[in-house]
């Protein structure tokens, strides 16, 4: 049984508030042991196929329709999401990278699923090509929180738009940025960031 770990985020790392970041950034981490389709949903809206659920880019109706799916038909053995208040951040964590902010904040996500499943597990995040400064910036990351404890098969970036655990992912992140009530599933714990 191989495990994955579907992973995206809403928002950006920035500080300049004025200019642009966003003042929220939300991470969505999702851990299955199965194939994730989101095609019944699809022929039941009457999408095509390759439709892609964006959060940013889907009407309310989609929305809704979708977070009935969450509620009633989605079985995920663990959801993670992330909310973090960049305006509350520490200076240390604003002097960090983004690439750093956002593998610190993935992290600590990871390591509030269960700590059982993740050993051998794949991870993938969002990204239309291998960004390797930021693959090997989340694996280092990765590794000094886990330890040794936990061996994570692989990192890799696929893009949202073949991938439907990461539409996922990122649906879950845009529900829980715009309203944290948005999601009431027990599979589903929010965490606030910094708490």
């Amino acid at each position: 049984m191989t495990i994955r770990i579907y992973i995206d985020w809403s928002g950006d790392p920035g500080f300049k508030f004025r200019q642009g970041s966003s003042e929220l950034l939300v991470i969505a981490t999702l851990m299955t042991d199965e194939e994730l389709s989101l095609n019944g949903l699809r022929f039941k809206l009457s999408l095509p196929e390759d439709y892609e659920f964006h959060f940013a880019k889907t009407n309310r109706h989609i929305r809704e329709e979708f977070r009935n799916f969450i509620h009633n038909e989605l079985e995920i053995p663990a959801v993670v999401v992330l909310r973090a208040d960049k305006q509350r951040f520490s200076v240390t964590m604003r002097e960090k990278r983004g690439e750093q902010i956002i593998a610190d904040l993935i992290t600590h996500c990871i390591v509030n699923l269960p700590f059982e499943l993740l050993q051998n597990s794949t991870l993938y995040y969002d990204g239309e090509k291998e960004q390797l400064s930021f693959k090997n910036t989340l694996r280092t990351t990765l590794s000094q929180a886990l330890r040794q404890q936990v061996f994570l098969r692989a990192i890799k970036a696929v893009s949202a738009s073949r991938n439907d655990g990461l539409q996922i992912a990122d649906m879950l992140a845009g529900f829980i940025r715009n309203d944290t009530s948005a999601i009431r599933s027990s599979m589903v714990k929010v965490i606030h960031y910094p708490d």
